[in-house]
């Protein structure tokens, strides 16, 4: 009994502070604290002032995770490790066959959500209007802001969750419940947005989340969302 409630706490204080981070972002995307002017492009000064305390927030998370699960915790930062057994989850059509493994679920929800991406984005942001494509230095910002984008996003409303339930012997379905009511309800407020954008983004976090809690490892929740946002930065930047 004594140890049941001795690993709640870790779990509380990480949802705690993931919870408050949600707010914290939408803070930060519209009051930024830097005040960067690197670039002659105000939506550019913008984001990188954005993306760098992001970043800053990150690495607190971070620490915080190395707090209550030691080095444990941070092993799940492994790029490396991408393969891995598939819990089958027939409800929502995940039956692997007996020769499949996370190469191939990856690649393949890879595809699949960059292509819905696409979709709810052209919709929610193109359908209608003209699109300008800066080259340069637009096209290398896009593919940075969508790097620096997921890999924060990822350790705050994944990373987090993953490293502390498995640390302290929880099930793994309660980070990818947490990972996706968080992040569908933060996403409700931003790109893609509304409820369409919410469960799309609740999907994400609840897949994602399994992701690094099946394979050990980091590389395709960074993978997967990395190229959700360069779907997302290309839209928003050729407006």
């Amino acid at each position: 009994m004594i140890k049941r409630r001795d690993s709640l706490f870790p779990l509380l204080l990480i949802t705690i502070v993931v919870i408050a981070c949600a707010p914290l972002l939408l803070w930060i995307r519209s009051h930024p604290p830097l005040a960067l002017k690197a670039f002659g492009n105000t939506a550019y000064n913008l984001e990188i002032s954005y993306q760098m305390t992001v970043l800053l927030v990150a690495a607190i998370v971070i620490g915080i995770v190395y707090g209550l699960t030691g080095k444990a915790g941070l092993a799940y930062l492994n790029l490396k490790k991408r393969d891995g057994t598939i819990r089958p989850e027939p409800w929502i059509g995940i039956k692997p066959k007996a020769t499949e493994t996370w190469r191939n679920l990856g690649a393949n929800f890879a595809v699949v959500i960059t292509l819905v991406t696409a979709v709810v984005i052209y919709f929610q942001v193109v359908h209608g209007g003209s699109m300008n494509l800066e080259l340069y230095p637009g096209v290398l910002l896009i593919l940075a802001f969508a790097l620096m984008n997921a890999f924060s996003e990822e350790i705050i409303f994944r990373f987090s969750f993953v490293a502390v339930v498995s640390r302290y012997g929880f099930s793994p379905y309660v980070a990818q419940g947490l990972g996706a009511v968080v992040f569908g309800t933060v996403h409700y407020f931003g790109n893609p947005g509304g409820v369409p954008g919410m469960l799309m983004a609740a999907f994400i976090g609840w897949f994602l989340a399994k992701s690094i809690l099946e394979t050990r490892g980091f590389f395709w929740a960074l993978a997967i969302h990395f190229l959700q946002d360069v779907i997302i930065f290309s839209a928003l930047f050729m407006r």
